[in-house]
């Protein structure tokens, strides 16, 4: 089942690719105003995680599924319809599932996340355009817990790359609603234990996929 998914997230990754270097291709360039605004989002992560203690290999099964707020800005030189986008925000966990165990995740604290990425944007009409996007994103969620008298932090980081396809609609010069979905592909992991001068660090191999939806407004600039 996870390798049918993912071979699927796959699939619609190449299509957004191919898409917009056909719209390059066929269609004017137009002008890309620059933009900063406010995106919330909601995403679904289905993930297998192969990690090695000793000589034993454990492989386990999860979900989870995060909301969370970006403040996301798209910025293009001149008249360019290529530009460079950045985000940064905050996600809540509120699902999550290990096998077939639902888990208690009122205590997780939020994953921190920013990232940067490529853009195309095309223009359909004076009020609409759509902004497709290739890029990195960096996610850390880090936990403490109490072991004696000493603190512990767990800090789980992650790299994924991220291809976007938004739909920008103009509902003033300066003002848009943005709304579109993100397909994530988990390139590292890396998990960290610390307690005072103590610290130890592994490296997962996480297969599976994410699809966040995001939706939100957008200023130029």
């Amino acid at each position: 089942y996870i390798d049918t998914v993912i071979g699927k997230v796959l699939e619609n990754e190449k299509l957004i690719l191919a898409f917009t270097l056909a719209s390059i291709a066929l269609l004017p360039l137009s002008a890309s105003p620059s933009r900063v605004g406010v995106q919330g989002f909601s995403s679904h992560t289905s993930k297998t995680t192969t990690y090695t203690t000793g000589v034993v290999t454990y492989k386990e099964k999860s979900t989870a599924d995060l909301g969370g707020i970006n403040i996301a800005g798209s910025f293009y030189p001149g008249d360019s319809s290529f530009g460079i986008g950045a985000q940064f925000g905050a996600a809540k966990l509120y699902k999550a599932t290990n096998g077939s165990s639902e888990e208690d995740v009122s205590d997780y604290p939020l994953t921190w996340r920013g990232g940067a990425s490529a853009l195309y944007h095309l223009g359909m009409s004076d009020k609409s355009a759509l902004e497709f996007g290739m890029g990195l994103l960096f996610e850390r969620m880090t936990r403490s817990a109490n072991s004696g008298s000493s603190e512990v932090l767990f800090t789980l980081d992650s790299l994924s790359l991220a291809t976007t396809a938004n739909l920008l609609v103009s509902l003033s010069d300066n003002l848009s609603l943005v709304g579109g979905i993100t397909a994530i592909s988990n390139l590292r992991t890396n998990g960290q234990v610390a307690s005072g001068s103590f610290s130890y660090d592994r490296d997962f191999k996480v297969s599976g996929y994410t699809l966040q939806g995001q939706a939100g407004v957008a200023f130029n600039i």
